[in-house]
């Protein structure tokens, strides 16, 4: 793997695996506004790429925020699920996005292995899942405005 610029609480590729079925059509998240710098990768790749406001982002992808930088994302399934803000040194990847047109559903599982985001989530129906893990716990939402942070060990 080729390691990304920015030296965060550990250079190492994301675990991207899951246990969650993937009976969804894959969801977008797009990159909204973007302050400073940040990097990319998608899925199964070893590089990092320059992050661009307007891309496109999907199950698997993760992005890393330079010091002072911020990206600003919106996340859509059927609809606009949520805005996330991730802040200055941090690194996440969406594990789990994806949807179901027919049963309106959502299925999301933010990951952040460093740093800190900013979730605006819309209120979810039926048996939607939004949910964000870091390496100590997992929290379930249901539509709220709430931040994660990780702290470095």
């Amino acid at each position: 793997m080729t390691p990304c610029p920015f030296v965060l609480a550990e250079d190492k590729a994301p675990d991207v695996s899951s246990s969650a079925p993937q009976t969804g059509v894959g969801s977008t998240a797009k990159v909204k506004n973007i302050i400073g710098e940040a990097k990319f990768q998608k899925k199964g790749q070893a590089s990092w790429e320059i992050l661009q406001n307007g891309m496109a982002l999907n199950e698997g992808d993760s992005v890393r925020t330079a010091p002072e930088s911020i990206v600003t994302l919106e996340l859509f399934g059927s609809e606009k699920t949520a805005e996330v803000i991730l802040k200055p040194e941090s690194y996440f990847t969406l594990q789990t996005f994806s949807h179901d047109a027919a049963k309106k559903t959502e299925n999301t599982l933010l990951s952040v292995q460093a740093g800190s985001i900013l979730v605006k989530a819309q209120k979810l129906v039926g048996e939607s899942k939004f949910e964000v893990k870091t390496p100590t716990s997992i929290v379930g939402i249901r539509g709220t405005t709430f931040e994660v942070q990780v702290q470095k060990s």
